[in-house]
């Protein structure tokens, strides 16, 4: 075989593998978009009876806790609470010099929380609270 017939292989063979790539790219975000879904019923099912059990308790659960700046003895940081029906997202800086402040506070019910996290992509932090309801 000439080296000629060797670089027209592998052309044949480069020219059919990327006609198969759009399809291989196409069926791995349809996974990732039933793996989204899946996690979504999850995270659902999940505060539903956390939200059951903080009503029965009058005790508020915490669903995650994230630091977004650290500096010195300062700190700020975003929590998730759990308080009866729905979740309360404050973000809260206190340390130091700096007198404790709540800089933010959102409520959202479970199924515009669920929603939000979705469409930020923040996989990680839906799994967090995954973890955390548990």
């Amino acid at each position: 075989m000439t080296s000629h017939n060797r670089q027209q292989k592998n052309v044949v063979k480069k020219r059919s593998s990327s006609l198969n790539l759009p399809h291989v790219v196409e069926e791995k975000q349809d996974n990732a978009i039933i793996i989204e879904d899946w996690l979504a019923e999850r995270l659902t099912d999940k505060l539903r009876k956390a939200s059951i059990v903080v009503q029965q308790t009058h005790r508020p659960h915490l669903l995650y806790r994230n630091t977004i700046e650290e500096s010195q003895d300062v700190l700020q940081e975003e929590v998730g609470i759990i308080s009866g029906k729905h979740i309360v997202i404050m973000i809260y800086a206190y340390g130091g010099f700096v007198p404790s402040t709540f800089q933010k506070i959102e409520v959202y019910t479970s199924d515009k929380f669920i929603k939000s996290i979705i469409k930020k992509g923040k996989k990680d932090l839906l799994l967090q609270c995954l973890e955390t309801l548990a």
